[in-house]
């Protein structure tokens, strides 16, 4: 989490706001629970079971839409080889961390 949902503030660590006091023990557990749904889809991955990839990145998106989880959703859509599906949710990773202020996704491969 880079900011309080309730104030704006920047979460500098700890399971409260140090500028408003609200508790974000909920919010970090969602985060938590979205990286492990993203952790468990890309090993479903590597296993090559496509479906469990898949389950399990829509769960992570469903917790946290954060641009891991659409990455992870996209790569399982792609392995599965629903390629509209897998562009879709390549531009929505994109405008995610176009949102965040990432410039890492605007480099072009040459």
């Amino acid at each position: 989490m880079e900011r309080c949902p309730t104030c704006g503030a920047r979460h500098t660590g700890g399971s409260s706001c140090h500028r408003c006091r609200t508790d974000l023990r909920h919010v970090l557990a969602v985060e938590q629970a979205a990286a492990r749904c993203r952790r468990q889809a890309l090993a479903a991955l590597d296993r090559g079971d496509r479906a469990a990839a898949r389950e399990q990145a829509a769960r992570a998106c469903a917790l946290h839409r954060s641009p891991g989880s659409l990455v992870a959703a996209a790569l399982a859509a792609l392995a599965d080889r629903d390629f509209p599906a897998a562009l879709r949710l390549w531009r929505a990773t994109r405008a995610a961390a176009e949102d965040r202020g990432s410039t890492t996704t605007r480099r072009r491969c040459p």
